[in-house]
């Protein structure tokens, strides 16, 4: 009987992570100038932390109990821009201790080395309408493609305000076309799927799209599909529930060590389900909060990443935003819900005082204010 390989993606896009949670602060809590604003941009974005949802991490490392997870290294490239050429130190919090994740951002788990240069494209600075312009116009030179995010943050110019943006996008095809299966379902699932393959019916040089990583049992197995563009394309099958960089780093492990054919054969089978993703996620755990060793004091006012992700027969594409943005910190009012009146409408004192002096020069209580009004 023939096995079949039903796949689950852990592409070059895998790796993982979850929210940055650092610990509230122990003193000071500062909020944005653009409190409104920043409110307003959560708004438009769709948080994909649920667990019936997919969560979009934020380091390849990172550990997560959502059962559907996705990573891309986009906002990593901009907290590197942010990091190395704005703060230009580790961004750490006033008087907050930084959790892992914030210290797997400063590590700088991911970088731009790890990509071909026509594959993203990056800008740092000043906050202006006329950078804001000029990325739109960058992107669409270099990639045909408009942003979905630009939008969202405040280019006014001002003190403190800067921003890091970067997009990623990246298409691929497979060495030949795959054929189309029947609908099947996924995970014991009642509702059915589209998927696609190489069935027993499909030509020999169909064989030729699939190079075998290793096979243990019909639970563990990983395959490379093949590309025109010599792009890499894994695709893992196990039962493991471990981050991204583990999981990855087992697979090559087990490929180096595997001496069982490389070659896809005549009898071997493969399905894959074809994918399409759409995320987006903000981060209000990271802004609002006075960032260590900035002169004014900043806050990270905007802070969000996209992700878009389709693969069929055909090949993929992948398409990732990332944006943040910094303005000045400040510091909260005692209790902005308690109005103080300072209205002297009753019987009250008053005292002059000559400048440079510390001692008045006059005084008056005054309780019957129609004295004081001849």
């Amino acid at each position: 009987m023939k096995k079949v390989l039903l796949t689950i993606l852990s592409s070059c896009i895998l790796c993982g992570c979850s929210n940055v949670t650092p610990e509230e602060p122990k003193q000071k809590t500062i909020e944005p100038q653009k409190e409104v604003q920043q409110k307003e941009v959560q708004k438009q974005v769709k948080n994909e932390t649920d667990e019936n949802k997919i969560d979009l991490l934020t380091l390849f490392s990172s550990k997560t109990k959502s059962p559907d997870r996705a990573w891309v290294g986009t906002f990593q490239l901009v907290w590197n821009d942010m990091k190395n050429n704005i703060i230009k130190r580790d961004i750490k919090f006033v008087d907050i201790t930084p959790s892992e994740e914030l210290i797997g951002l400063n590590n700088e788990e991911f970088n731009s080395s790890m990509l071909n240069e026509s594959s993203y494209y990056t800008s740092y600075g000043a906050t202006s309408f006329e950078a804001k312009e000029k990325i739109k116009k960058d992107i669409k030179r270099k990639f045909n493609e408009t942003s979905d995010i630009l939008d969202m943050g405040d280019w006014t110019p001002g003190i403190g305000k800067y921003y890091a943006y970067a997009m990623l996008k990246k298409k691929f095809e497979f060495l030949k076309e795959f054929d189309e299966l029947e609908e099947m379902p996924f995970n014991n699932s009642q509702e059915k799927f589209d998927f696609f393959g190489v069935k027993p019916s499909s030509n020999d040089d169909l064989d030729d799209n699939v190079r075998v990583l290793f096979y243990e049992n019909e639970n563990e197995y990983a395959v490379q599909l093949l590309t025109k563009n010599d792009d890499i394309v894994y695709l893992y099958r196990t039962n493991d529930d471990k981050s991204f960089e583990t999981l990855y780093k087992t697979m090559i492990k087990k490929s180096n060590n595997y001496t069982g054919a490389r070659k896809f054969q005549e009898i071997d089978t493969l399905m894959v389900p074809e994918l399409k993703v759409d995320l987006m996620r903000d981060y209000p755990e990271l802004c609002g909060k006075e960032i260590e060793g900035t002169n004014p004091p900043m806050i990270f006012s905007t802070a969000i990443e996209t992700l878009k992700f389709e693969m069929d027969r055909k090949g993929g594409k992948i398409k990732s935003e990332a944006l943040i943005m910094t303005d000045m910190a400040m510091v909260a009012a005692p209790d902005l819900n308690k109005p103080r009146h300072f209205n002297f409408d009753k019987t009250f004192n008053l005292f002059l005082i000559d400048a440079g002096k510390e001692n008045p020069y006059a005084a008056f209580r005054i309780e019957n204010l129609k004295k004081f009004q001849e």
